[in-house]
């Protein structure tokens, strides 16, 4: 039996994860333990620390925290030496786990990294530690390969993760029927994202653009709450308001059944490209975090979706624009053209097409540490 360390610290890392762990097991007997949440415990694998405790934004929300980053990091290194890890694997998240890698690659324990830093976006400088403390970086973007031969940094090229998972469950139509959207009603989706942080900094204002929109359009609203946002924070925002909430459970066919999705930027965006469905991002930090980083960005756009495009595809309202009033006005103008929300599909679909591969990214992610680990039984 093989022993492998997996740090999934994030929502869509955990999802990530687990279909990681479910291509490793259909290959060999491997032990999973580390840090993830309810899905991964699911699937047996030894939660020593869940994920939600690690939920922690930017620069100066992690100084709050760093005396609970050390404890983590320590039990984790400890864990890994007791129990005899015979990898470490890493998904996202990357200023905690290059901390880790650097740890682990010292202890002579081989370190992957699935969905790595966004050296392209900001702070190119962590090539260094990836070429250091890395023993092979799993990419999902496509343009990263140029990045990382350039740099000599051991990688292979998997696709997104995301491509094969996005399927609605639900007819369209049905599930609009089920959520009480009347034939001639539009549906906003809102979603404020998977930290804490983030639903407090931005749900406050979606729901005021949801106000206003709602006296003008007389559209239905609904927020999809990600698993590890607690219910009664939702709801307390929500207040009296006649808005609906959807668990992460039924994610895709909240966003498929949408005519428009006011989102943060992260993974969402992508979510609703690949589904189709028209979106505008917005995104808010700490005032101090943002002035701290915005020297170290790279690049012009923030939303995934508008950089794999190469032109501003999505609306993106970020810090000092990210206000009720203008998401109202940029969700109003989507809604009121039939040709904008066209266009936006077209870009969608060329995308989608750009990111796909032959096989899902797990399965190539498995294949590679079968092959490195020798999980597979032999005479199999």
């Amino acid at each position: 039996m093989k022993n492998i360390l997996i740090v999934a610290a994030e929502n869509s890392a955990e999802t990530y994860g687990a279909q990681v762990v479910n291509a490793l097991r259909r290959r060999g007997d491997v032990r999973f333990f580390g840090i993830g949440g309810e899905r991964l415990r699911s699937l047996g694998v030894e939660v020593l620390v869940d994920y939600r405790e690690l939920a922690v934004v930017g620069i100066v929300e992690v100084l709050f925290h760093l005396r609970k980053i050390k404890r983590v990091m320590d039990l984790l290194f400890r864990a890994a030496q007791e129990k005899k890890a015979d990898a470490v694997l890493l998904i996202d998240y990357p200023d905690f786990n290059l901390r880790l890698a650097r740890r682990f690659k010292k202890a002579g324990i081989p370190v992957y990294y699935y969905i790595g830093p966004t050296v392209w976006a900001w702070r190119y400088s962590r090539v260094n530690l990836i070429r250091c403390f890395v023993d092979r970086l799993f990419v999902i973007f496509p343009f990263e390969r140029e990045i990382y031969e350039r740099e000599k940094i051991t990688h292979t090229y998997v696709g997104h993760p995301l491509v094969p998972l996005v399927k609605p469950k639900s007819d369209r139509t049905g599930y609009r029927a089920k959520l009480g959207i009347g034939s001639g009603e539009s549906l906003l989706v809102l979603m404020p994202g998977s930290r804490e942080a983030e639903v407090r900094a931005l749900l406050p204002r979606m729901l005021e653009a949801g106000d206003t929109l709602q006296k003008k359009f007389g559209l239905k609203i609904f927020i999809l709450r990600a698993n590890n946002i607690p219910g009664g924070l939702v709801e307390r925002h929500v207040g009296g308001r006649p808005v609906g909430v959807v668990g992460q459970e039924e994610e895709f066919d909240l966003i498929h059944a949408a005519d428009a999705v006011l989102s943060t930027c992260g993974t969402s965006n992508l979510e609703a490209a690949l589904l189709g469905v028209p979106f505008v991002a917005a995104y808010r930090i700490l005032w101090a975090t943002y002035l701290l980083g915005r020297p170290l960005v790279r690049i012009n756009r923030y939303s995934i979706v508008n950089i794999l495009a190469g032109t501003d595809v999505a609306v993106e309202l970020i810090q000092g624009r990210c206000r009720a009033g203008l998401m109202a006005r940029e969700i109003g103008a989507l809604l009121s053209d039939p040709s904008k929300r066209e266009r936006m599909r077209r870009e969608f679909d060329r995308i989608r097409e750009q990111l796909k591969t032959d096989r899902p990214p797990a399965d190539l992610v498995a294949e590679r540490l079968d092959s490195d680990l020798d999980l597979t039984p032999k005479g199999r």
